[in-house]
């Protein structure tokens, strides 16, 4: 055999070994082609994005809702801050901090801040409310966060740090709070949906 006629060989045995190979994978169309896939080809979906999800994210107040009830049940400790355990005003500046608003640690201070809130029927979810201490000396002495309010009662729930059960959900209407309520403000604006209905009025002890 001549070398001219091996290396024909060769090239032919190169050619077969490639359209082997070929046929053990689907056939892929280049980008700019379509509708050639056959059959027995693999199409993968393109990803798609649901406008009904995106319509669906929640507002800024209810961000804030769901950050403060990641918390429920830490520890009290005064002058905690957080993580793993707050004191009241410690807490509302953790929650607010996530979302790029920097509080002062104290109730007192954070009282000033932001928008003044006249009347708990025109609390939104999110807003801060305050009360005196235990002294009674009209000093603003404790910090809570809204969590739900009735407009037609201006009746409020709210989840705070508590002295004595760390942080929980605590009603207005409860005899400790409901007489020693000061005021209120608001950090973020106005919601432009309605407020979620308060849950059922809940007796509960001094905290």
């Amino acid at each position: 055999m001549n070398l001219k006629r091996l290396y024909t060989l060769i090239i032919l045995a190169c050619f077969c070994t490639l359209g082997q190979a070929q046929s053990l994978y689907p056939k892929v169309p280049a980008p700019w082609q379509k509708n050639t896939w056959d059959n027995n080809d693999v199409i993968i979906p393109p990803l798609r994005i649901s406008v009904q999800t995106l319509n669906q994210q929640p507002d800024s107040a209810d961000l804030i809702f769901q950050e403060a009830t990641r918390h429920l049940g830490k520890p009290y400790h005064y002058g905690g801050k957080g993580p793993n355990a707050f004191d009241c005003a410690g807490f509302a500046r953790y929650v607010y901090l996530k979302f790029g608003f920097t509080l002062p640690g104290g109730s007192a201070s954070q009282y000033v801040k932001g928008r003044k809130i006249k009347s708990t029927k025109q609390l939104q979810r999110g807003d801060l409310v305050f009360w005196q201490g235990r002294e009674m000396n009209g000093r603003v002495g404790h910090t809570g966060i809204v969590a739900e309010c009735d407009p037609a009662t201006g009746r409020f729930r709210f989840i705070h740090a508590a002295t004595h059960s760390g942080v929980i959900f605590s009603y207005s209407t409860e005899e400790y709070y409901a007489k020693r309520y000061v005021g209120a403000c608001r950090l973020i604006g106005d919601r432009q949906k309605p407020e979620d209905p308060i849950p059922p009025k809940v007796r509960r002890k001094r905290t």
